[in-house]
């Protein structure tokens, strides 16, 4: 048998290229890769941006430091039971996108955004 690595298709002995990916099989199959992190109460919120401008530039540096991220807009309620901090709707009642990292890399996401998005970068408020 072979398989093929990209859509993990099971062949028969003497097919060598998968026909619909295009790709030379292989003997194993490699393990999964995780599939999409989705935020718990093990992420934390490190700020807000007012654009999705802002949090893509955002995510991008994290993202090239390695450090795991999500975008949350606040368009679309309430998240989190664990949060502890809230970003509702700015003074010109704008939505908010929150940056979610997970706790471990809150300090030094932390830091690269202010590094970063400066001014643009909106601290948590206690509730």
């Amino acid at each position: 048998m072979s398989y093929c690595p990209k859509c993990r298709y099971e062949y028969q002995a003497g097919v060598l290229i998968c026909p619909d990916c295009h790709v030379t099989l292989v003997d194993q199959l490699p393990p999964k890769t995780p599939a999409a992190v989705t935020p718990d109460d093990s992420w934390v919120p490190i700020g807000s941006v007012a654009s999705q401008m802002k949090s893509e530039i955002a995510k991008g540096a994290l993202n090239s430091s390695n450090i795991p991220s999500m975008i949350l807009s606040s368009m679309f309620g309430a998240y989190g039971q664990g949060v502890n901090f809230h970003f509702g709707l700015d003074s010109s009642g704008g939505a908010k996108n929150v940056i979610m990292v997970p706790r471990e890399y809150r300090e030094e996401a932390g830091l690269i955004l202010e590094a970063v998005l400066g001014d643009d970068l909106i601290q948590p408020e206690k509730r």
